[in-house]
Parts: structure tokens; sequence; C-alpha cells
């Protein structure tokens, strides 16, 4: 559903805006390489992962991932994700700013008007500690299991009042139709699979348990007030049927 949404939507407008070939997913990041990363940067603290760009006129995306305070400030050093599904580590600020200000001066500033939110496009989405070590200690689990080989990471878009029911009931309505990310399994024959799959029994308990927890976090913002969940952290965005 997300990944339609964000194929009908998010690039045919970037596409009449002279960006026909936006980044849709970052693809078989080695699972003991993408554990090594989350691990590193979720020690002791949740993380944001920042949407970035190589360039203000191209629609070659990147993603920023980096450990966050609980405030959801960034901390410490940025490791880049890379198409091709690698991870490199940028500890300059000046490299890190210039592909968040190219992300945010380019293919934002239309991507802007494909949503109703208050706040305009995504510019991080943000996994609390208790979450990003929930997804961890979930794929860690299945690759002792030898049931994967990688994790591709993509970019989709959460939709409107009537496709996103559950949300618009909790009438957070100023996170739809904005981008988020999603990983999704890819097993030893380099197939892309998913956690139902795999695993089933598991799946439908964890899905339980994010469900409760997704209510529990919309009514935490929703007493807050006027923030924008996707950059500040609550509600986290949650997973499409079918994925970790």
């Amino acid at each position: 559903m997300r990944a339609d949404w964000f194929s009908r939507h998010k690039k045919e407008a970037l596409s009449k805006a002279g960006y026909p070939n936006i980044t849709e997913q970052f693809t078989n990041t080695p699972v003991k390489r993408f554990l090594e990363v989350i691990e590193a940067l979720s020690k002791d603290s949740g993380i944001n992962v920042h949407f970035a760009a190589e360039k203000q006129d191209e629609a070659t995306l990147r993603l920023l991932f980096v450990s966050a305070d609980q405030d959801f400030k960034d901390v410490g050093d940025y490791y880049q994700l890379n198409p091709d599904g690698s991870f490199a580590k940028i500890a300059n600020s000046i490299d890190v700013e210039e592909l968040k200000n190219n992300y945010k001066k380019g293919i934002k500033t239309v991507l802007d008007k494909t949503t109703d939110a208050t706040y305009g496009e995504t510019e991080l989405v943000h996994f609390n500690k208790e979450t990003i070590s929930e997804i961890r200690r979930e794929i860690a689990y299945q690759t002792e299991r030898g049931t994967i080989a990688g994790i591709t990471t993509k970019i989709v878009s959460l939709g409107d009042e009537e496709t996103e029911e559950r949300i618009a009931r909790e009438k957070e309505d100023r996170i739809l139709q904005r981008l988020t990310i999603l990983f999704t399994y890819v097993d030893k024959n380099n197939q892309e699979t998913d956690f139902e799959t795999i695993d089933r029994e598991r799946y439908l308990s964890t899905i339980a348990i994010q469900n409760e927890g997704l209510v529990k976090g919309l009514v935490a913002a929703k007493s807050r007030g006027g923030v924008s969940g996707l950059n500040t952290g609550d509600p986290i965005p949650p997973y499409p049927r079918g994925n970790i």
C-alpha cells in the first residue's frame, strides 16, 4: 500500500518537475554489516535517519543514519547508506550538512506539495531506543536461524486518511502523505522476502506488539500537540504488513 502511494503520488510529482529517477531502495545490505552499524548507533539511544541527496538538481537519494539523544537531536558520526546497500562513515559535518541541504533545497521543495501535512515533506525518521532495539534483535534472531542474508531499505509513503484508517482515527493527519522507510529481508538466494513468509508465528506476535505500541505513541504525541511525528519521534512510522 505505502509503496503504491509512493509510486503514484511522489514519483509522479517528481517526474513532472524534472526528477524522473528518484532512488526508491537501498539494496541488500549484508546482514552482518547492517547489524554492525545499527548496533553501534543504537547501543544507548535511538537513531535518526535523514533523507539526503548528492546534488540539489538530482533525485539520487542517500540515507544518513546517526545516533539520537532523548530530545531527538543527532549525536556523533553519521553512516551514509548508498543505493547499492553499502554503508560509509561520514565524520565531516560540512559534508553532512551539504547532503541534508541538497535534499531540503532540491526534491523536498517538490514533495512538499504532495502532502497536506502542515510540516511539509519528511526530513528525517526517528526510531526510539525500544523500537530500533526490537528491530535489531529480530534481525539477529532470523540471522541465527539462517533464514536471511541481507536487508533492503525502501523509501515509501504514508497514504491519506482513507488508506491509513488507524492513523486517521487518532487524528494524526499531520503525518499522512509523508515519506518514511521500511526494512525488508533478503534471503540466501538474494531474493526479497518478508517476515510473514519466513516465520509466520513470530510475525503475528510481533505485529500485535507493534500495533499496541503505535497506539500508545499516537496518544502521547497527541497530548503534546502540534509537533510533527515523523520529524520528532512519536509516533514511530508503522511497518506495512509483511515487512519487519
